[in-house]
């Protein structure tokens, strides 16, 4: 790689990547009924609703990837069945010839899949906030029941872990034997 393409894909990606506006009126209530994108590893990966279990969605951008890993470690230590943690990523601003390096790097730093949202559709129609780490708790049947933005602050984390017991309480069968619950 030349010293010119090698200064261009630094300057590309120091500036932030999203294209999707900061401030939204309204965020949507509802998920889209079905999201399709693919991986950091190439791989199909798609989330439906309804679907069987309480969906963690954690969006962010280049800027708000480190609260994405303070979300990951806190919801990791706390979340077990019905719960699904899925990742996100707002690559927008990435140039087709740049998009095989970005998948590499997340490759080395993520094992577990994060969809790749190159157009930034898909984080329009769920109403991200860019600059930080979106964290939305998502109901079975697709209902948006709460929207965390920024770190994961003490009294952030509580209030979502608080909204994850409600939830599997909730969705717990009646008579049938669960997980502890999350908070401590």
């Amino acid at each position: 790689m030349s010293t010119l393409s090698v200064f261009a894909a630094v300057a590309v990606l120091s500036f932030p990547v999203s294209l999707v506006a900061q401030t939204i009126e309204r965020p949507p209530t509802r998920a889209p009924a079905r999201i399709e994108l693919r991986d950091q590893f190439d791989a199909p990966q798609s989330l439906t609703f309804p679907t069987t279990n309480i969906t963690v969605l954690l969006i962010a951008d280049r800027q708000g990837s480190e609260q994405v890993n303070q979300w990951v470690t806190v919801l990791k230590r706390k979340c077990a069945d019905p719960v699904s943690i899925r990742g996100l990523a707002l690559v927008t601003g990435v140039p087709k010839f740049l998009r095989a390096r970005v998948c590499a790097e997340f490759r080395a730093k993520r094992k577990y899949p994060v969809m790749m949202d190159w157009s930034g559709k898909v984080c329009e129609q769920l109403g991200y906030r860019s600059g930080v780490a979106n964290v939305l708790i998502i109901e079975p049947d697709g209902l948006i029941r709460a929207r965390f933005e920024g770190s994961a602050t003490e009294p952030r984390a509580g209030e979502a872990m608080k909204m994850l017991d409600n939830l599997r309480e909730k969705s717990a069968p009646a008579g049938r034997e669960h997980a502890p619950p999350l908070a401590n």
